[in-house]
Order: structure tokens, then sequence, then C-alpha cells
């Protein structure tokens, strides 16, 4: 999801910051990104971070914004881990490794980015990518520890938005969330591969099917831009009508 929002923002002439834990981005995928901005005359750059250190994740952006050729406008937090296995049973590191990353991670980079914005004095936008699983447990999924992170997210975006929605002296940042339903991706594609699993996950649904990564650059675009100006502390389910049952 993660490059094709990217796209988004530089189709849309915006320059991009990425962000990964792996040293490098996929070669394929991060080609067709810099060829859609060098089309665009865009700027993209992909650093390598660890979204949980707080001194790295403050020192990328304070670098990052020194290249960019526009102030830092808006964030979309989408890195994530799921794990999943009976709760009695569950590791209490591996809760703690998917908290750490989906939740801290989140208020860790939306935090270095507010202070930037603050810094230039510039208003702005934050995208917290929850999860349906927030608004309810997925059938026949053990992931107690996941969805539990991400209803916290859900909580930190609405927080995060009244908090810095009505300040005084300080620029306007807007913050709202998205839960998306069942992707299909790489990160799915070995769950995806179970006997009638794909079946049932998008029986699950209205729409009946999963949804693919590029239908999320429009939700996104549309909380990061001023299309969605009196928009805050909201969340937008793109699930498929998934928890509308």
């Amino acid at each position: 999801m993660g490059l094709e929002v990217a796209s988004s923002i530089l189709e849309s002439g915006g320059d991009v910051v990425c962000v990964d834990r792996a040293e490098s981005p996929l070669a394929q995928p991060w080609e067709r990104v810099k060829g859609t901005a060098e089309g665009r005359k865009s700027k993209v750059w992909y650093y390598m971070c660890d979204i949980t250190n707080v001194d790295e994740i403050r020192k990328l952006f304070e670098k990052a914004t020194a290249k960019m050729r526009f102030p830092l406008r808006g964030l979309v937090t989408c890195a994530e881990i799921s794990g999943g296995g009976p709760a009695v049973e569950y590791s209490i590191d591996e809760v703690r490794r998917i908290l750490d990353i989906n939740l801290v991670g989140t208020f860790i980079c939306a935090q270095a980015v507010a202070r930037e914005m603050i810094k230039q004095d510039v208003e702005g936008s934050m995208v917290f990518v929850a999860s349906m699983s927030a608004h309810g447990s997925n059938k026949g999924v053990d992931t107690a520890a996941y969805n539990a992170s991400k209803s916290a997210v859900l909580q930190l975006a609405r927080s995060m938005a009244a908090e810095w929605g009505s300040r005084t002296g300080a620029p306007t940042i807007r913050i709202n969330s998205i839960s998306p339903g069942y992707i299909k991706t790489r990160m799915t594609s070995e769950t995806l591969s179970e006997p009638n699993r794909e079946k049932e996950w998008s029986e699950d649904n209205m729409l009946n099917r999963l949804s693919m990564a590029d239908e999320y650059r429009g939700p996104c675009l549309f909380l990061l831009s001023e299309a969605s100006s009196f928009v805050t502390g909201a969340d937008l389910r793109v699930d498929g009508g998934h928890t509308a049952w």
C-alpha cells in the first residue's frame, strides 16, 4: 500500500519521503515509483529506519525536510506487523513487538512530523492506517494483539486530532485514519494460498472480493488534501462493507 500511496502523491505534484526498515526497497516497484516522480518532475527519497527509534526518526525527518522543495505537510503511517495465534499461548514478547511497531511507531512518526510542521509554521494532515480489525474481531483468525493495536491507532488519531486541531498560536494539523479490509499483497499471499481462504474472506464483505493496494490511493489522497479540509478525527472504512453487515 505504501508505494501506491506514494505514487498518487507524486502524480499530484508532491515530493515524497518513504521510510521502511529494509535496507533498500524492492527493485521493480521502486523503479515504477521513481519513474512516476521523473514523469511528474516530483522528488522521492527512500530511507531505511526503525520507526520505533525516536532519535532515528527525528533526525530522519529533520534531514528529509531540508531536501524537500516544499514544506512538510502530510504523513501516512502504514508500517505494521500482524502475527497470529491462540491468545492463551501467544508470546508476550511478540505482543509487545506488535504494539511497539503498530502503535508506538505511529506515535513516534506523528510526533516527529508535527514538530517539523510547527517549526515550519505550516498546516498539515496525517493519515494513520488502522484496520477493519479495529472495529471487530475477524472471524476465524486469531489476531488479538494486532486487533488491539489497530483499535489503539484509531483512538490515537482521535486524540491527536483533538489536541492538534484546536490549539492557538500553532498551525492546525488534521489527523484521520483509514480502516482497510483484506488486501491482496505480497504480505498476505501466504495466508491466501491456504485452501478456500480467499473465497472465505471475499464472501465476508458485500463486494464479494478482496481489495487491491491501489484502491487506497484515493482515500489517502482525499484525507491528505484540502478536499477534506473540514475532516479531522474521522475514520474512513475501506473494507468493501465488511464491517457494515
